[in-house]
């Protein structure tokens, strides 16, 4: 253990014999992971190149591998819904508010215009909705056989999903979700979150960061938020989630491009002086006000590791700015609760992390934030006058739980990593995936963390009322 971790364990960071270097260690690793995925993947594009040169070009008699929708970016009126797709194909969403069709619609991706179709993910974002409404839907999508052009193409049979059901949200919706954080790719731990969702059924899912570790390419988006390699993969067909980014979801030189494969928020939803707050998001669940923002990276702007692409600072007051007027709105206002999730805790856990560069305002070409200074700063008047009773994080791969205290009117809650019991220098009780669970019954907001590699619950508590 070097100095530097003697000194983090002293002041209580690590837990005793744990190396600072372990959440830095366990990112080699999945970048290994990643590399070893990375040539299997190679292998099976150069088998499919001798067949299609060109997958644009249409799938050339190879069958089309249709993946289930993943419904994103849940209102009140809207739905947007995803699914990979395995060549070139157009999609469409069939849906109803009943069971047997009985005057179903259809929409098709995109908005005016030309119909977007692509060879890897199909969007499909469903408007006009009813608040608080339960709709049936399936999609429909149907390959390109052979595309030389508009005037020289062919279609293949359409192929067409089970039906899923979705509720949309709104004021008289379940006060019901679920949080879950730094998945990074390890689908094991990724499995286990995912069959408790599909246990627990929540009104809507927040996944609160971290979900990839370095994108290069929409494949890897597409498997890691689409088409997972686990058996619960499903769980989002029937379960909408929102998505906030994690520092490691900026990460790669393709990953600015995210929205093609996770629908951002309805534009609609923000101004023309908002037009690159796509991800924040303020929607009434019940009796629940749901708000979302994104903490940007964990080092500062400046730092060399950026080569001059990071601009997190501005966007930080952006958000505050935008979290003033959510506050203004009567539905948001007239939450019996609200709740804000962010990836990077907005609080130190002890007083030695409360100093540069755990807080991330120093360059430390070695060192990462424990916690957003600069988003405390700015956002934590607002919550106070806005009356949010709870924050929930995540980013420390650990979970934590800290009741409201002087200075700090409202608990946090830091959910687990996707480390089972383990890590860099062997067996680690303190590491392990949760699912934060947030439900209002007979008045009370209840908070539930369920540790689910040793299937148990860590925390059962009340969260009071600001």
């Amino acid at each position: 253990m070097t100095q530097i971790d003697r000194s983090r364990e002293a002041r209580g960071d690590l837990a005793p014999g744990v190396s600072g270097q372990s959440r830095r260690e366990f990112l080699k690793g999945t970048a290994l992971t990643g590399a070893a995925m990375a040539v299997a993947a190679n292998a099976d594009a150069a088998t499919n190149a001798i067949a299609v040169t060109d997958p644009f070009k249409g799938t050339q008699g190879l069958p089309l591998k249709v993946g289930s929708p993943c419904l994103q970016a849940p209102g009140e009126t809207t739905m947007g819904i995803s699914w990979a797709v395995s060549g070139l194909s157009r999609g469409e969403v069939e849906y109803a508010d009943n069971p047997e069709f009985t005057g179903a619609r259809r929409a098709k991706a995109g908005g005016y215009g030309l119909v977007p179709i692509d060879v890897a993910a199909l969007q499909v974002r469903l408007e006009g909705l009813r608040p608080a409404t339960r709709y049936w839907y399936r999609t429909v999508t149907t390959p390109f056989t052979d595309y030389r052009n508009i005037y020289d193409a062919k279609l293949g049979e359409a192929i067409v999903s089970g039906i899923h059901s979705f509720t949309t949200l709104g004021a008289a919706a379940r006060p019901h979700f679920c949080m879950i954080n730094d998945t990074h790719a390890q689908w094991k731990s990724y499995e286990m979150v995912a069959r408790k969702l599909k246990e627990i059924a929540p009104a809507a899912v927040v996944w609160n960061g971290d979900a990839t570790n370095t994108t290069q390419d929409k494949r890897t988006a597409v498997e890691i938020f689409l088409d997972p390699p686990i058996d619960d993969r499903d769980y989002s067909a029937d379960i909408p989630v929102f998505f906030e980014s994690g520092n490691h979801d900026f990460r790669g030189s393709w990953i600015s491009k995210k929205e093609e494969v996770m629908l951002p928020r309805h534009p609609a939803e923000r101004k023309g002086s908002e037009w690159d707050l796509k991800w924040n998001f303020a929607v009434r669940c019940g009796d629940l006000a749901l708000i979302g923002m994104d903490t940007g990276e964990d080092k500062p702007d400046g730092h060399p590791k950026w080569f001059g692409l990071a601009n997190f600072s501005p966007y930080r007051r952006a958000q505050a700015q935008w979290l003033e007027r959510q506050f203004e709105r009567p539905d948001i206002a007239k939450a019996k609760y609200k709740v804000l999730f962010c990836h990077i805790p907005l609080w130190p856990r002890t007083a030695a992390e409360s100093v540069p560069p755990w807080d991330g305002t120093t360059i430390d070409p070695t060192g990462y934030a424990y916690w957003s200074r600069e988003c405390r700063d700015l956002w934590a008047p607002i919550l106070v006058k806005g009356g949010v009773q709870l924050v929930v994080t995540g980013h420390k791969h650990q979970f934590d739980y800290f009741p409201p205290e002087p200075g700090r009117p409202w608990a946090m809650v830091i959910g687990g990593g996707p480390e089972l019991g383990r890590d860099s220098k062997g067996e680690n009780p303190r590491r392990f995936p949760t699912v934060v669970e947030g439900r209002v019954a007979d008045g009370a907001l209840r908070l539930t963390v369920h540790d689910v590699f040793h299937r148990r619950v860590v925390l059962d508590c009340e969260v009071a009322r600001a």
